[in-house]
């Protein structure tokens, strides 16, 4: 039966949705500014295959604003999203921001994924210098107004300019030494990855972005790249949900035919893992 979630956490609650059912559990994590909305398409596509749940991160969507928007406190609340809803090694799917988190998550906790699907993220990426810091900052100086209004409207996060440029910031970071957690990790990976811009970066910087995983697939067996995809980086999701869930589909096919590895899996839940060929 389907529930609807409020999950308290820290100095807030985030909002969550959980499907039901007894199908296998991807757990859905949204790009760094988006909501629950994004999933829309690809719910419909898994159908009743799979039990789905999803949330909103703080201040974002119906959750609640916090003291604390740091990636490290992001990561944390997959922890409590997991035990509130009572969901045992899943698959986790990442759109962009979430794609790092999943990746990080896997990386602390490798016994608790079965798998991951990255959506044009989590590509590791070079250390910024502070000129570049500056400029992400100007540029979310002036997307402050815009953001507020895609707030009102349930299409952003609900925090001031300054924190989200900080969050921006603070994701690169991330990326830069995200190299070392894909050695941690020992699960499936795979990446859908996508051809078009990235909003706030240049051409060149986008392709140097994702080209980053190129090192990691060639030297790590479980990472893959699933597919290219014809859309620009806040494109992929909405426009490719079909790829998207043969991916799943594929990381669920893996994770089961490895021993130990598809958790909670009982004979009810493989039945109904139905693999796309």
């Amino acid at each position: 039966m389907a529930r609807h979630l409020r999950i308290p956490v820290a100095d807030t609650v985030l909002d969550a949705n959980d499907t039901g059912g007894d199908g296998f559990p991807p757990l859905l994590l949204s790009g760094q500014f988006a909501t629950q909305r994004s999933w829309k398409r690809l719910l419909k596509l898994l159908g009743d295959r799979y039990r789905v749940v999803t949330y909103d991160t703080r201040a974002r969507g119906r959750s609640g604003t916090s003291n604390d928007y740091s990636f490290a406190s992001n990561v944390d609340d997959i922890s409590a999203v997991l035990g509130a809803t009572g969901i045992r090694r899943p698959v986790l799917v990442g759109w962009s921001y979430g794609a790092a988190l999943a990746v990080r998550y896997a990386a602390l906790h490798p016994d608790a994924v079965s798998g991951i699907v990255s959506i044009d993220g989590a590509y590791p990426m070079a250390p910024m210098d502070q000129a570049e810091r500056e400029r992400i900052r100007k540029t979310w100086r002036w997307m402050g107004p815009l953001m507020k209004v895609a707030a009102a409207f349930g299409l952003s996060a609900r925090m001031e300019a300054s924190q989200a440029a900080e969050s921006n910031i603070e994701l690169i970071d991330v990326l830069s030494k995200m190299a070392a957690d894909y050695e941690q990790i020992r699960c499936p990976v795979t990446f859908i990855v996508g051809t078009g811009k990235h909003m706030g970066a240049r051409e060149e910087e986008v392709q140097k972005m994702r080209a980053g995983i190129d090192p990691i697939v060639e030297r790590r067996p479980n990472v893959t790249i699933f597919a290219t995809v014809p859309a620009s980086h806040t494109q992929v999701l909405p426009k490719h949900p079909d790829t998207i869930a043969a991916a799943i589909d594929a990381v669920v096919g893996q994770a089961s035919q490895t021993p130990g590895r598809l958790s909670g899996a009982d004979a009810g839940q493989r039945a109904r893992v139905r693999p796309k060929v």
